[in-house]
This record gives structure tokens, C-alpha cells and sequence, in this order.
């Protein structure tokens, strides 16, 4: 197990990623991250270096300057399912227990279960996801928002009002939302009392995610000028553009297809628990 922290390696590593698109998309997002500000305190494990063949991106606990206590996080890209389940085993990597989450593709899914099952832990799993990637970001024709309500950002007040949202939650999640809206560009849109009614997030892998729009909203471009706004950041600060779609939100999948979004690999999502006795 190897750490990467000099400047130089992680450029380096920058540069095979890029080449390793698009599985490998998640863990440059986080080295995007690394190389920037790095907030959230992210680390970088290779099996072996200046060659490898599985590379980890995560954090462990405590996050952030206001140091938030937020469940462990692990983004997986190999091509070697034997050095993943060799760096999976490591107890210095991961300490497997109650609240850790995994983003993993789906071929490599078994090896998670698998030693979660030796150490007595349960897996939940959030799959049916397709990365979407837009590997061109500047020739995407972007014009002026058309909506008649007012865009802004997120506070963290709202950060239940996000959770309320998502397909599993917790105060734990309310502490990740806190933290992504404290550190990490998000917008949203508001209406004529300055309540969001539509918003869109990013996390520390550069992800544009937790996209929502309320039912009367909807329909009305608020999620395409969203997006917009948060592409125009990102080609600016040299971050990439993407998320992660579910296979059965066909409007989302829509934009995404004629924005110039490229489909991805399968993702799963897991959430470890304590096994039920």
C-alpha cells in the first residue's frame, strides 16, 4: 500500500487517469480535489507506484475546517481484482465498520460484499447508476438562463431540506449535505419568497450531484440552467464535468444525451451496517 502525496506523483497520476477514462472517473474527480484545496482531506493509495493497477481515493472520519465527524468514504478504479481485495483487506486502509460507503463498479461489487460478510458487516446497495462524462465541456452551447425565478445557493439550513430527498439519510448524510454546502459550489433556485425550490450539488469527488426539483417546478429549465451554472465554474477552475445518472430518470438522461454527456460504466453505491444478529 502506497500513499501518494508529492506533488509530482499526483500530477502524474492526474495524467493516467485522464487516460484511464471513463472508469476511472471518480477517483480523478478526488484527485482533483487533492491537488486543489483539498478540504475534505482526501487520500490517494496505489498498490504499487510509478505502475499500478488499483487506486483508492478516501477519507476517513473527520473532515473539513470545521472538522465534522462524517462516515468513511472510498472510491475504487482497477483493473486488477486481486490488488483490490489485497488493499480492501489492509486494516490500515480501511477500517471496516458501521457507516462506511463505497463507490465501486459493478464487476468489482463481489469483492466488497465478500470481506464486508467476513467482518460481519451488512451491505446495502444503491445500484442502476450510469456514470455520464462530458469530455468536451467548452463547445457546449450554453445560453442565458430563461427562467423567471431568481438563482442562488444553498445555506446550510437547507441541508434537511436536501436529505429530505435522497434515498437513504440519517444524521450522518445531514453532516455530509452541511459540509458540501459549507465547502463546495452548489446552486439552486428560489422562488418569489427566496425558498430553494430546485437545487443541484457537488461533493469532494467534483461529482455534480443530489440533483432535485419540487413537482410544481418542474419542466421549467431550472435543472438545465443549474447545470449550466456549475459547468461554467468547472471549465473555469479546469475541474470535470460529470455525475451520475440513474437508469430510470429518463429527463435527466434526456439533458444529458443532448448536452453532449457521454455514458459511462455501471456504479453501485454501498453502505456498510452492523449485520443483524
Amino acid at each position: 500500500m502506497i500513499i501518494l502525496e508529492a506533488f509530482k506523483d499526483l500530477t502524474l497520476m492526474k495524467n493516467i487517469l485522464h487516460r484511464e477514462l471513463p472508469q476511472s472517473i471518480n477517483v480523478l474527480g478526488g484527485l482533483h480535489h487533492i491537488l486543489r484545496n483539498n478540504v475534505f482531506q482526501l487520500k490517494m493509495c496505489v498498490d504499487s507506484w510509478p505502475t499500478f493497477s488499483t487506486a483508492i481515493c478516501y477519507h476517513q472520519n473527520q473532515i473539513g475546517s470545521s472538522f465534522v465527524e462524517l462516515p468513511s468514504k472510498y472510491s475504487i478504479f482497477s483493473k486488477n481484482q486481486d490488488t483490490l481485495r489485497s488493499l480492501l483487506s489492509d486494516d490500515k486502509l480501511v477500517k471496516w465498520k458501521n457507516g462506511i460507503e463505497f463507490g465501486v463498479s459493478n464487476h468489482h461489487s463481489e469483492i466488497v460484499r465478500e470481506i464486508a460478510s467476513l467482518r460481519g458487516l451488512h451491505v446495502e446497495e444503491d445500484g442502476g447508476y450510469h456514470s455520464y462524462i462530458n469530455y468536451s465541456p467548452e463547445k457546449l452551447d450554453m445560453p442565458e438562463k430563461t427562467s423567471t425565478l431568481a438563482t442562488s445557493t444553498l445555506n446550510e439550513s437547507h441541508a434537511e431540506l436536501v436529505v429530505q430527498q435522497l434515498p437513504y439519510g440519517g444524521s450522518e448524510e445531514i453532516n455530509r449535505v452541511k459540509a458540501y454546502i459549507q465547502h463546495l459550489p452548489n446552486c439552486c433556485v428560489v422562488d418569489e419568497k427566496g425558498h430553494p425550490v430546485s437545487w443541484l450539488l457537488t461533493d469532494e469527488l467534483n461529482e455534480m450531484r443530489m440533483a432535485y426539483t419540487q413537482p410544481k417546478y418542474r419542466r421549467k429549465g431550472h435543472f438545465r440552467d443549474m447545470m449550466h451554472t456549475l459547468i461554467r465554474q468547472r471549465i473555469s477552475e479546469g475541474l470535470p464535468v460529470y455525475c451520475h445518472m440513474h437508469k430510470d430518470n429518463a429527463a435527466a438522461i434526456g439533458f444529458a444525451n443532448k448536452a453532449g454527456f457521454t455514458r459511462g460504466e455501471e456504479t453501485t453505491f454501498m453502505f456498510l451496517s452492523a449485520s443483524e444478529k
